[in-house]
């Protein structure tokens, strides 16, 4: 595959093989409402894309298609959920202590050479000596935000974003800010700065990973998690159980 590795693949392959190649093979994600939201903050606030609200009840239908079809170049969104993004847009632009790390360039491709691997890294924002990226969370709480971006690895993304500063333009990148804001109303902001330790074990990560996709390539073998019949075991202490809906 000739394509430039991205973070996202990196991710998938740490999840299996199989997760890596389908995301390397360019299947897109399925999208969420979250995620489309999250997509129109960052063109609202960035400027980058155009973003509406269509005023229909629901996206389908002749008349939904009919407004696509004007609109082609456009993030369309429905009509709450545009309210609700210029709502979360507004609150990061009147921030002012993230004003700073959303100063540079913004949404700039970086290719560079990393572990024998061609790659690129895309941060939202490049400052002289900064890279941020903004995200929009269900929690802006620090205590809370911390486990939801372990959980996405938004810290071995923010190393990704570092090393591709400072190895595809030789620059040095002394710092890795993220912008936060709250889904929830009154959309709250808050910055992190991720530290010199999650850079460390984001770097140990994102090194897995890449081990993982090179040996996946050269065998041409993509496993799933497992290639074997595993055991399904209850610890030795049976916890309560908690039913819920089997649909889940």
């Amino acid at each position: 595959m000739s394509d430039p590795v991205r973070f996202s693949h990196l991710r998938a392959y740490g999840r299996s093989a199989m997760h890596g190649l389908h995301a390397r093979s360019g299947a897109e994600a399925d999208t969420t409402t979250a995620m489309e939201r999250g997509t129109a903050v960052h063109s609202i606030v960035f400027g980058t894309h155009p973003v509406i609200g269509y005023p229909g009840p629901v996206r389908r239908g002749k008349e939904y298609e009919a407004f696509a079809a004007l609109h082609q170049d456009y993030e369309i969104l429905t009509r709450d959920e545009y309210a609700k993004a210029q709502r979360m847009a507004e609150a990061v632009k009147e921030c002012k202590l993230a004003e700073p790390y959303l100063k540079g360039a913004v949404e700039e491709t970086l290719l560079f050479r990393w572990m024998g691997l061609d790659c690129r890294s895309t941060p939202d924002v490049r400052g002289a000596d900064f890279v941020t990226e903004l995200k929009t969370a269900p929690s802006a709480d620090p205590a809370q935000f911390g486990w939801h971006a372990l959980r996405m690895h938004y810290h071995a993304q923010m190393r990704m974003e570092q090393m591709g500063a400072v190895l595809g333009l030789e620059s040095t990148i002394l710092d890795c800010f993220i912008v936060c804001v709250e889904a929830n109303e009154p959309h709250p902001v808050t910055v992190f700065r991720v530290d010199e330790k999650a850079l460390e074990v984001g770097e140990k990560l994102l090194c897995l990973w890449a081990e993982r996709l090179k040996v996946a390539e050269a065998s041409q073998a993509w496993p799933p998690y497992v290639s074997c019949v595993v055991p399904l075991t209850v610890p030795e202490e049976e916890p309560e159980l908690i039913f819920g809906d089997d649909n889940v």
